[in-house]
């Protein structure tokens, strides 16, 4: 392999991305059954396969005389680049761009035995043919030439890389937000689990108060009929004693009832408040959280939805929930503004 200039290497770099491009673009777009502009930027590039490409370039100098090896080392070195690019991207993004899992010997979804094993046939394939081809076309070119075309090309990639970066950057903070909402949400709805329970298990304590302290009375009626009965003689005399005598009793023991469903009813109404209160100020941080979200939906939802398209089996490991919630969010808003056009359109 000749040696390079710099301005040689990017070129390198920008084409691979191109072809990796067109080869996922195209592979995509069979099995979706329609186009697809596939990749994490807009533009026709795929960093990617740009970067595995030269990586396999570069790793296989020492190993050219020996096809196995110079296939060992290139499968290996594509691959690790395309674990630690995936793992951080997810990290970063809370979005797998691309995703193996369910794929046969895979690792935390971002490489698979499938995958090695297209590295490895991309690497006989980049060094013994498309490098040999690549390298007599950009060779012939003029190197200044070649500079110029990188210099021209760089600035756009340059633009839709920063773009789509900020673009992954605010999908990522819709779903934290999105799942900051669904935590309180919980939140509100184990407030209000616990308020009801506790609500009701005050009732019960004071409901059993109230039946404690009826029985007391009830028993002290029992104890001073009793004692009526020992103290007259007489019939109607015991009757007269015994009927003032319950009279004071009933009395005594409808106002302690009373009093206590008073002390009962003020006790569930200051619990209740007091909860209210708390569920009320979760109610409040829910739809301020949701206003935000849904602000950002409105700022960000056609560069969200165009990363989307262009990468249809993204999946968030880490915000699982709010990324499906999201997407048929986006889903929605699109079909309402079909609609409201078409509406117009017919007016």
């Amino acid at each position: 392999m000749n040696t390079y200039t710099f301005s040689q290497w990017v070129l390198f770099f920008y084409i691979y991305c191109f072809l990796g491009w067109v080869f996922e673009s195209t592979y995509v777009s069979i099995m979706e059954h329609h186009l697809v502009n596939r990749g994490f930027l807009r533009g026709p590039f795929l960093p990617i396969y740009g970067s595995g490409a030269l990586c396999v370039l570069i790793v296989t100098i020492p190993f050219r005389d020996s096809v196995p090896l110079m296939c060992l080392a290139g499968m290996t070195a594509a691959t690790l680049l395309e674990y630690v690019t995936g793992a951080a991207m997810e990290k970063l993004f809370h979005v797998r761009y691309w995703d193996y899992t369910g794929k046969f010997l895979n690792v935390n979804g971002h490489i698979c035995l499938m995958s090695v094993l297209c590295w490895g046939v991309m690497t006989l394939l980049v060094v013994d043919v498309l490098q040999v081809f690549l390298e007599n076309l950009v060779l012939a070119v003029d190197e200044q030439v070649v500079t110029v075309i990188v210099f021209v090309v760089t600035p756009f990639l340059t633009v839709d890389f920063v773009t789509s970066f900020r673009t992954a950057i605010h999908l990522r903070d819709i779903l934290v937000q999105w799942e900051r909402v669904n935590e309180e949400m919980e939140k509100l709805e184990a407030q209000r689990r616990e308020m009801e329970a506790a609500l009701a298990r005050r009732r019960r304590e004071l409901e059993a108060a109230i039946a404690e302290r009826k029985r007391e009375l009830e028993a002290a009626l029992d104890e001073q009929k009793q004692s009526l009965e020992s103290t007259f003689g007489s019939r109607d005399e015991w009757k007269q004693g015994l009927g003032l005598s319950l009279s004071e009793r009933k009395r005594e023991l409808e106002t302690t009832i009373t009093q206590l469903r008073q002390e009962m009813e003020e006790s569930l109404a200051q619990r209740n408040r007091e909860l209210t209160d708390k569920v009320a100020a979760l109610q409040e941080k829910v739809s301020r959280m949701t206003v935000e979200s849904d602000l950002l939906q409105k700022m960000h939802g056609k560069s969200i939805r165009g990363l989307l398209r262009r990468n249809p089996k993204a999946v968030s490991v880490m915000n699982r929930e709010a990324f499906a919630a999201l997407k048929q969010s986006l889903t929605r808003r699109t079909g309402e503004k079909k609609d409201s056009s078409e509406n117009s359109g017919e007016q």
